[in-house]
C-alpha cells in the first residue's frame, strides 16, 4: 500500500480523540524523561516537540496542563532538574535530567531487553514497531 492510500484510511478523529491520548498518558513520564536525557530544554518546547511530531495530522496532542505536572512530579522524584535562564529578555524555566534520572532510564531499558523473547509485550512491540505487514480482518474473529 503507498503511502497516500495509508494517509487517507487513517482515521485521525478517533487517532486524536482514543488512542493517542491514550498511547501519550501510557508512556508520557518515560517519553518525558527520554526527551530532556537529549537535551537540557524548557516546557514549551517540550510541548511542541510532541505536538510537532503529529502536525502532519492536525491534532494538538499535548496542552501545558498535562506536561508541567509531570515536569514536576519527575523533578520530585529526583529524575530531573530544573534551572531558571533567560531566553532572549524572557525567564524560562530548563530541565535537565539527574544521574538518578539515567539510571532509571538504563534501567527501563534493560527491563525490557531482558524480557524473554516470546513474551507477549515484546511481542507487541516488535509486531508494532518494525513489523511490515498490515493486519488482516479474519471473518469470524470477534
Amino acid at each position: 500500500m503507498v503511502e497516500e492510500d495509508f494517509q487517507k484510511d487513517i482515521d485521525y478523529q478517533f487517532l486524536e480523540t482514543k488512542f493517542l491520548h491514550s498511547l501519550m498518558k501510557g508512556v508520557r513520564n518515560i517519553f518525558l524523561l527520554w526527551l530532556i536525557s537529549q537535551e537540557k530544554i524548557h516546557g514549551y518546547a517540550i510541548i511542541s516537540k510532541i505536538n510537532e511530531i503529529y502536525s502532519n495530522m492536525g491534532v494538538k496532542v499535548v496542552h501545558g496542563s498535562t506536561i508541567y505536572p509531570i515536569l514536576h512530579s519527575l523533578e520530585k522524584d529526583g529524575l530531573i532538574v530544573s534551572s531558571e535562564e533567560y531566553n532572549g529578555n524572557h525567564k524560562v524555566k530548563m530541565y535537565e535530567i539527574t544521574e538518578r534520572g539515567i539510571i532509571t532510564l538504563n534501567s527501563i531499558k534493560k527491563f525490557i531487553k531482558q524480557r524473554p523473547s516470546n513474551d507477549t509485550l515484546i511481542t507487541y512491540f516488535d509486531d508494532m514497531l518494525f513489523n511490515d505487514r498490515e493486519f488482516i480482518f479474519k471473518e469470524g474473529v470477534r
